[in-house]
């Protein structure tokens, strides 16, 4: 029976795919139809990016070395790669993938971020107006080296557990994340942001099909809405941006009600006030958009067919700000931060925090705060990173989450956090300890290993465990002659 159900359902994938391609025909000539039918079937590879925050260049090798992988890059990111796993283990089942070293992203996914002109803009402002499940938040986070502020957006509650786990596996400092509908942030925050990225929520109809895009009927009255619900979550982008601003407006379908006439309709409504910019100068093959009005402009955007770049569909464009829109703007919701009891510690109180964290683990926090102007905060007995300029700019904006936490003071000393741990734990200079051999077998399944006291070079019970190559495996506490593994839950 369960069979038969999988055997049924493969049909319907195929047969909603046969009809999405008899829709989108009369877009291509027929050598590019062709082309389009010989690669639909053919399986995605796996692509992951790196995580530049926690590796650098080398870790190709790394993990050629230590899977058998090959990498095929991605020609417009720089830090994507397709993966041929041969007869390694998949990208999903490795401890560099748990310790957020990279992040699996479709291929197309890793577009829209690389439009930003970043060089431009430093120590800046991002809303990422539709950010769960947090992949294009965390290439934000790449692209700007961890510095600004990113406000990570969603309006849905049951997607933001994702992000936050997202971001924090990340290592990411320069974050914040809200829940608020993304129409209103540009009557409440007009002419603020630096960029605004605008995912937006579509039909998925890409053509390639994965677990977190499978096929679905979708319906004309569905496409309306959608396109609808678009329109004005771009116009909300447009009206948050500052003047001179860039925004990046981008789907995973490719439904032209949802792409381009989503942005020609902006484009009349905003005149002057906005340029589309020219997308396809990062790629090194062009593939434009389309329009039914012939209107030449549209060519700038990027339509991604699966067969030119062998990647599901895929549609993004960039926008500059270029006047004033005038709009009326409107109280955003306020709470302060002090209400929800994060409290900002004193300096004084900072010094003794930083001296106490850098005797006991050796790590430089008192630089990298000043360095990448940050904050500590406190609640109750938990200390958090969190970026300067949200306090600065939006001091009573209620967020969901921020920053990074640090550790928790506890009566048995400082107790740093797996997400910290997992970032900067390789550059402790104290209170590591590396396994290898059967200790290291036994850590990977959950257990606790025996402990010697000759083994002891710090004063605390909280170790961060390496393993023989180096790399981050977790956090153990000493425990009457064992060593406890804290962290197994994270590598399930």
């Amino acid at each position: 029976m369960k069979q038969h159900k999988k055997t049924k359902t493969r049909i319907d994938e195929n047969t909603l795919i046969a009809g999405q391609i008899e829709r989108f025909a009369p877009l291509l000539n027929s050598s590019e139809h062709q082309a389009l039918l010989e690669i639909i079937h053919k399986p995605l590879l796996p692509a992951i990016r790196f995580n530049p925050l926690k590796s650098d260049d080398s870790i190709i090798s790394v993990l050629s070395n230590n899977y058998g992988w090959t990498f095929l890059p991605v020609p417009y990111c720089s830090r994507g790669f397709r993966v041929q796993t041969n007869s390694g283990p998949l990208p999903s089942e490795t401890v560099e993938y748990k310790n957020g070293y990279y992040y699996i992203q479709e291929a197309s996914s890793m577009l829209p971020v690389e439009l930003f002109s970043f060089s431009e803009t430093p120590n800046a402002l991002t809303l990422d107006l539709a950010a769960s499940p947090g992949g294009k938040t965390t290439h934000l986070v790449s692209r700007m080296e961890d510095t600004g502020l990113i406000l990570a957006n969603d309006s849905s509650q049951g997607r933001l557990q994702a992000l936050k786990i997202v971001l924090q596996q990340w290592g990411a400092t320069n974050t914040a994340v809200t829940r608020f509908p993304g129409e209103s942030f540009g009557s409440w925050f007009p002419e603020t942001f630096d960029r605004v990225l605008i995912d937006a929520p579509c039909s998925m109809q890409g053509l390639r099909t994965s677990e977190s895009h499978p096929p679905r009927p979708v319906t004309e009255k569905e496409t309306k809405n959608l396109a609808r619900r678009q329109s004005d979550l771009l116009s909300s982008a447009i009206r948050a941006t500052r003047i001179g601003g860039e925004i990046v407006y981008s789907t995973c379908t490719l439904a032209p009600e949802e792409n381009e006439e989503v942005v020609e309709s902006i484009l009349s409504r905003f005149k002057d006030l906005v340029d589309l910019e020219d997308a396809q100068r990062i790629l090194p093959i062009p593939a434009p958009g389309i329009s039914s009005t012939n209107k030449i402009e549209l060519r700038r955007t990027i339509r991604f067919w699966p067969h030119q770049y062998d990647t599901a569909g895929f549609f993004a464009c960039i926008l500059k700000k270029t006047g004033s829109i005038g709009l009326n703007s409107k109280d955003p919701p306020s709470h302060s931060m002090e209400k929800a009891g994060f409290i900002e510690v004193t300096p004084t109180e900072a010094d003794q925090f930083c001296q106490k964290f850098e005797s006991v683990y050796g790590y430089p926090m008192r630089m990298y705060i000043r360095d990448n102007d940050r904050i500590l905060i406190h609640r109750d007995n938990k200390f958090f990173i969190f970026p300067r300029l949200l306090l600065d700019r939006f001091p009573t904006l209620p967020v969901q989450y921020a920053g990074l936490q640090v550790c928790t003071i506890t009566g048995d000393g400082v107790s740093p956090t797996f997400e910290w741990a997992s970032r900067f734990g390789t550059k402790c200079k104290h209170s590591q300890i590396s396994l290898s051999g059967m200790e290291l077998v036994e850590w990977q399944k959950g257990n606790d290993i025996p402990f010697g006291s000759h083994r002891i070079n710090s004063n605390t019970d909280i170790y961060i465990v390496l393993d023989e190559k180096d790399r981050f495996r977790g956090r153990g506490k000493l425990n009457q002659g064992n060593l406890k593994n804290l962290d197994y839950r994270h590598y399930l």
